[in-house]
């Protein structure tokens, strides 16, 4: 959620209020212009007990509001959300956005970007071990 949250507000910073911004499913009645920004099969990867690999591929689908000028339009956005995607505000950090392309199918462009980035799990003291306590034995 931290990561669409972060690629949502690279888009605004862009393109504004002009546009609408959709990180939940909508079905129908999309006020376009507007984006869409979705997770692609995540895969995380574990390294340690406590450290993961994780990949995150997103699509960014751009519904264009230009019923005369669709590619036109198309082709002038995705040169932008390219160069917005680069880098994404994360949890304090910027991350890399790699792998970044894009196509447009039925008027509708689509730029994929994978961020690859470690993440450590938070271990609680209650699951280590009890002190063991041995009898006071001697050796001789």
């Amino acid at each position: 959620n931290e990561m669409l949250k972060g690629i949502s507000n690279q888009l605004y910073d862009v393109f504004g209020a002009d546009y609408k911004y959709y990180v939940e499913n909508v079905e129908q009645k999309l006020t376009k212009p507007c984006f869409t920004i979705d997770s692609i099969i995540p895969l995380q990867r574990s390294r340690s007990r406590v450290l993961y690999d994780r990949t995150i591929p997103v699509v960014v689908h751009y519904f264009t509001g230009d019923k005369e000028n669709t590619k036109k339009d198309c082709y002038e956005k995705a040169e932008l959300i390219v160069e917005a995607l680069e880098f994404v505000p994360f949890h304090g950090s910027l991350l890399r956005g790699e792998n970044i392309s894009w196509q447009i199918i039925d008027d509708v462009l689509q730029v994929f970007v994978t961020y690859k980035f470690i993440t450590r799990k938070i271990i609680s003291n209650e699951d280590n071990m009890d002190v063991l306590e041995l009898p006071n034995m001697s050796i001789d």
